[in-house]
This record gives structure tokens, C-alpha cells and sequence, in this order.
């Protein structure tokens, strides 16, 4: 584990932001409609799927690296699943709204990766040429 280095420092804070982020929001009003419907549960499996990953990688750089771009991933289909899907409809800011925010998110997860990929640069020290 990097814990030393600033670049996984800040991947970690970003990534614990973007699930406390997503779990407020979506216990707050919901992501998708009302915070009873069943689709938000999706985002809830998101932020396990990142718990899971984390817990998979034992905490190295490479590893949470990986994950946070799967995660991003994810987060990208679930915007395009609930973007385009019947619960669109009923949120003010319609489903390119919907999509703008799951867009946010996976840009949070994104930028987390690049942190912990440059965590795992840094250990390895700058590159040679011969």
C-alpha cells in the first residue's frame, strides 16, 4: 500500500467522496425519481461494487486503480440504463440530467484511477530510456 504517496492519498479521499456523494444523494431525494424507487438501488450495489474492489485489491495502487475505472465504467451504463429508461420521465431535469449527473460521478471514479495509477508510477520510479 502507498499511503506515503499524495497521489493515492487524494484517490482514496476522491473515491470516499464519490460514494459519500452518491449514498447522501440518494438517500436524500433519490437519483433516479423519488427515494423509494427501486431503480436507486443500483447505485447502492454501485458504491458496494466499489467497497468489494477495494477490498479485492488489498488497498495497492494498481489494484484500486482498476477498480476505480471499472467502477466508472459501471457508473456510465447505469446513467445510460436509468437515462433512457421509464423513471427518465418523471425527474425535472429529464434524462439528459440524469445522464449529465452519472457523468459527474464516473468523472469523480475516473480521476480517482488516475491517482492511484500515478501512486503506482511513482513507487515504481521514473521511467528509463536505453
Amino acid at each position: 500500500m502507498a499511503s506515503g504517496n499524495w497521489n493515492y492519498r487524494a484517490g482514496v479521499a476522491l473515491a470516499i467522496a464519490a460514494a459519500f456523494l452518491i449514498t447522501w444523494m440518494n438517500l436524500a431525494v433519490g437519483i433516479a425519481g423519488e427515494e423509494d424507487n427501486p431503480v436507486n438501488l443500483s447505485f447502492f450495489g454501485l458504491v458496494a461494487v466499489a467497497a468489494v474492489g477495494a477490498f479485492a485489491a488489498e488497498g495497492r495502487a494498481r489494484g484500486m486503480a482498476r477498480t476505480m475505472v471499472s467502477v466508472a465504467a459501471i457508473q456510465i451504463m447505469l446513467g445510460v440504463i436509468v437515462s433512457t429508461g421509464p423513471v427518465a420521465a418523471q425527474e425535472p431535469s429529464g434524462p439528459a440530467g440524469l445522464f449529465a449527473l452519472n457523468g459527474f460521478f464516473a468523472l469523480l471514479w475516473l480521476v480517482s484511477g488516475a491517482l492511484f495509477a500515478k501512486a503506482t508510477q511513482a513507487r515504481r520510479g521514473p521511467a528509463t530510456t536505453a
